[in-house]
């Protein structure tokens, strides 16, 4: 089984976050004993000077066509602030950093869910 992890956040305002959110993954893997590979983790950076942009576009304002990917993806898993964190189509976390510790429970609950089943 392969688990993605997906990170949507804002570039240059959650780097922080991205760190801790790379070293929890890394950590939760040699907790469980697994081997790399099976976690993929991506994040994705949405641009600060587009930000307003793009939240506009989620509550059905217009903008540019080729932000339509993006919006299509944030509606798809109902994200309208950021950082989130999706964990195999599922969202985690929404819209507030949280502490290392919050987000190593969540993470590593949703891990040991997705290999139990």
């Amino acid at each position: 089984m392969i688990i993605n992890i997906k990170l949507y956040m804002i570039e240059g305002k959650d780097d922080r976050y991205l760190e801790m959110i790379k070293r929890v993954i890394k950590e939760t893997m040699s907790e469980l004993g697994l081997s790399n590979g099976i976690i993929r983790f991506v994040s994705v950076k949405i641009s600060r000077e587009y930000i307003d942009v793009i939240r506009g576009m989620l509550l059905g304002g217009e903008g540019p066509a080729e932000f339509m990917p993006i919006i299509n993806e944030l509606r798809e898993y109902e994200i309208f602030d950021l950082p989130a964190l999706i964990i195999n189509g599922r969202k985690i976390i929404e819209g507030r950093d949280l502490s290392p510790t919050e987000v190593r429970r969540l993470i590593t609950n949703r891990v040991k869910e997705l290999l139990h089943d």
